[in-house]
C-alpha cells in the first residue's frame, strides 16, 4: 500500500510523534480486523484466520497478510541460499529478539521475500502481550525493523536486488512473525 497516511498521523508526525501515530493505526487496524475478514474470506472464497500488518511512516508505505494456517506453503530455493539468507537474518535479530525454533521462507518471486519465524517470544514478551500491553510490543517491533535497515545493504548484497521496503509483522497471539522485503525493479552488481 502507498499513500495510507492519514491527516490525523500526519499532525502526529509533524509534532514527532511516530510512536503515537502507530498505536492510533494499530488500533484502527485491529478493530476494523473483525469486520474485514470475514468479508474477505467470504470474496475471495478462501478462509483466512489471521490479518498482519505493518507501516513505512517514512516510506508512507503499508503492507497486510491474510494468513490462512491450513496452508503449509513453503518456497522450493536453493540451499545454499536459503541457509546464507537465515545466517544473515541470525545475525541481524541476535541483537534484537530471541532465536526463533524455525525458519522458514513462505514466498519468494522477483517482488518479495517472506519469511515465517515461530517461537519467536521471550517470556517476559509473552507475559507483556497476556497482560494486554501490545503497544509496548509494537515499539519494541519498530526498533527491531529499524535493525533490519540498519543492515538493508547485507540483505541487498544476498539477495542480489535493492530493497525498496522492510515490514516485519508480529502474530504474539501464536508466537510468530513475518518478515518481508519489497525489492526494486533494479538488480545490484555482485
Amino acid at each position: 500500500m502507498r499513500n495510507f497516511i492519514t491527516p490525523a498521523e500526519e499532525v502526529l508526525i509533524k509534532q514527532k510523534k511516530v510512536e503515537l501515530a502507530m498505536d492510533f493505526r494499530s488500533a484502527i487496524i485491529d478493530a476494523v480486523t473483525e469486520e474485514y475478514l470475514p468479508e474477505v474470506s467470504k470474496v475471495l472464497g478462501i478462509s483466512f484466520d489471521s490479518f498482519f500488518h505493518d507501516w513505512n511512516y517514512d516510506r508512507n508505505t503499508g503492507i497486510l497478510l491474510l494468513d490462512n494456517s491450513q496452508s503449509d506453503h513453503e518456497e522450493n530455493i536453493d540451499n545454499s541460499f536459503e541457509s546464507n539468507l537465515f545466517t544473515l537474518i541470525e545475525s541481524v535479530r541476535s541483537s534484537y529478539y530471541k532465536k526463533p525454533a524455525s525458519l522458514k521462507v513462505v514466498k519468494f518471486t522477483q517482488n518479495i521475500c517472506a519469511i515465517e519465524s515461530k517461537e519467536v517470544l521471550l517470556p517476559l514478551e509473552r507475559i507483556v502481550y497476556e497482560k494486554g500491553n501490545v503497544e509496548l510490543l509494537l515499539h519494541q517491533a519498530w526498533e527491531i525493523k529499524k535493525g533490519y535497515w540498519r543492515n538493508k545493504e547485507l540483505f541487498e548484497c544476498l539477495f542480489n536486488r535493492m530493497i525498496e521496503d522492510m515490514f516485519i509483522m508480529w502474530d504474539y497471539k501464536k508466537n510468530r512473525n513475518y518478515l518481508v522485503f519489497i525489492f526494486n525493479k533494479l538488480y545490484t552488481m555482485k
